[in-house]
């Protein structure tokens, strides 16, 4: 079967929907300006993608992190298994008995719907589809998916992608809780009918209404979401945090909008507390006689041990933690930040038609914020021009140069063809 074209001339759910009904088994391309993702078929059920975006969220091993069904010091040991043996991951969780085979089940479902749901919201782009007499996927833990559920999901989604970026134009955007000692009260999950949103997609009115909601009152989804709400999070990192997936991450804070629970904090806000996440953590004064005294040279030791052990080079284990949290999330935050960056910098050569010759002289003009020229290390990012590019680089947590934190743009009076961001959120298929 040959089914090649534009997203403009068939929508992505008539592609979905004709691989279906035809059962066929290949792989499906699909690709506009900023990715490329590939969808696996068997016989009509999809059982595998893949996104040269690779973005963080998706990833088998954050997923399970963010579920809780996975500590970092068992995921760090898997991950360097997986370096020498080129095993899946997922295999080698279950073989280890560090998961149940049915949590990677979910997880990898919930791989295949983000990458799957993403797709639903780009308005152009080309496909094609690759008939193969076989797919490599595992059998025992991935479950074919049907793609007419998935269809009306993504149909559902589209529906409300734009009331949801009405509240939320720019995911740059960074939220604050508008009362932070409020008390709420979780509910139970809404029926699916419900719109959760205020606005109804039927023509005819309902007889039976349902009961307006207290502001006080919350969805567990929305709960998790509001509880990642911390005044210097974009909406991108806190979608890295999450572990619903985009699309619920979004509706949760255009809920949280609505409902007055949070509010866009100022750039005076953000800085505040960017500089109040960085100050040590501070422990009251203790009262004399509280503590017994033969406590104190305990403690005088185990602080000792404390201040010591995470520079013990024998301790494989003591930065266990930050490297991973470094390698999944705040490497993603730091190139979310550099995109933004180039995207500011190209905005201020329309305004003045000049390039800034340091991303301080984006922020003195306004169009960026001090914390989106900054890594997450508070660091300042580079950026210089080179030939026909404009570069940007930043650096890791040690404070060393690395490829995935390297992107360029092609300048803007090139050719549009050179003007996308590449690195590692974006590749381009020539």
């Amino acid at each position: 079967m040959a089914l090649e074209g534009t997203l403009r001339d068939f929508s992505f759910a008539d592609i979905l929907q004709l691989i279906s009904l035809q059962r066929k088994t290949g792989v499906l391309t699909v690709k506009n300006e900023n990715d490329v993702v590939t969808i696996s078929f068997l016989e009509g059920k999809i059982v595998a993608t893949s996104s040269l975006s690779q973005r963080a969220e998706d990833r088998l091993g954050l997923i399970l992190l963010k579920q809780g069904a996975l500590s970092e010091a068992d995921l760090e040991a898997a991950l360097r298994k997986q370096e020498e043996t080129l095993q899946r991951l997922g295999r080698i969780l279950i073989d280890a008995g560090m998961v149940s085979a049915q949590t990677v089940r979910n997880a990898l479902e919930q791989q295949i719907l983000q990458v799957v749901y993403r797709v639903f919201q780009w308005n152009d782009g080309e496909y094609h589809f690759s008939q193969e007499t076989g797919i490599d996927f595992d059998r025992n833990l991935m479950t074919p998916l049907a793609v007419d559920s998935i269809i009306m999901e993504g149909a559902r989604m589209t529906d409300e992608w734009p009331f949801i970026n009405q509240r939320i134009p720019d995911h740059q955007m960074i939220f604050r809780k508008v009362d932070p000692g409020k008390k709420l009260t979780v509910l139970d999950e809404p029926k699916e009918e419900e719109d959760l949103l205020g606005f109804s997609f039927t023509e005819v009115p309902q007889k039976e209404t349902q009961p307006e909601r207290s502001p006080d009152q919350i969805t567990p989804k929305n709960m998790a979401v509001y509880q990642l709400v911390n005044g210097h999070d974009t909406v991108n990192e806190i979608i890295l945090k999450s572990e619903l997936i985009d699309f619920e991450t979004c509706k949760a804070l255009a809920e949280l909008l609505d409902h007055g629970l949070i509010r866009e904090a100022t750039p005076e806000e953000v800085a505040q507390e960017l500089s109040r996440a960085q100050e040590p953590v501070r422990t009251g004064g203790l009262a004399r006689g509280v503590i017994p005294w033969l406590v104190v040279p305990f403690l005088v030791l185990l602080g000792f041990s404390l201040s010591v052990m995470p520079q013990n080079p024998i301790n494989p284990a003591f930065d266990m933690k930050s490297r991973l949290w470094d390698r999944f999330v705040v490497e993603s935050v730091s190139w979310y930040r550099l995109k933004r960056m180039l995207a500011g910098a190209e905005t201020a050569y329309f305004l003045r038609g000049v390039y800034p010759e340091a991303p301080q002289d984006l922020v003195r003009s306004s169009i960026l914020r001090p914390s989106d020229i900054v890594d997450p290390w508070g660091r300042s990012y580079v950026m210089v021009v080179r030939g026909h590019k404009l570069l940007a680089a930043g650096t890791d947590a040690r404070g060393e140069p690395i490829s995935k934190l390297l992107l360029s743009r092609g300048l803007a009076w090139e050719s549009s063809s050179e003007r996308t961001p590449s690195g590692p959120g974006v590749v381009l298929l020539e």
